[in-house]
């Protein structure tokens, strides 16, 4: 599948936006839940842990590896990358199972 293939700024197997040490607020995180048959891939979209920079995750079923991040300076970018990818998966014959925006409470 193509979104296996897409450009990865790095790997990270911890649970996506656990945000920062010593900050005891929250973060908005948008996620989405694509599925076809019973593989389903999952993007999230949230600031990172420093609010400097837009990280979005995406943990395919074809990747081993785990979930991939990319950040970008800007939340259109990051948009625009998150709509190629569900172009990709729409394109694949993957289907918009949920979409969530959830507000994530960071660690104090």
């Amino acid at each position: 599948m193509a979104i296996c293939a897409t450009r990865i700024a790095h790997t990270d197997t911890a649970r996506p936006f656990d945000g920062a040490q010593g900050r005891d607020r929250t973060v908005r995180v948008l996620r989405w839940t694509f599925r076809r048959q019973e593989k389903a891939v999952v993007c999230e979209l949230g600031l990172n842990a420093t609010d400097t920079a837009y990280e979005l995750r995406v943990d395919p079923a074809c990747n081993p590896a785990g979930i991939t991040t990319e950040s970008f300076d800007d939340a259109m970018s990051a948009f625009e990358r998150h709509a190629a990818i569900e172009r990709i998966l729409v394109d694949g014959g993957w289907m918009l199972e949920e979409f969530e925006s959830e507000q994530v409470q960071r660690p104090a």
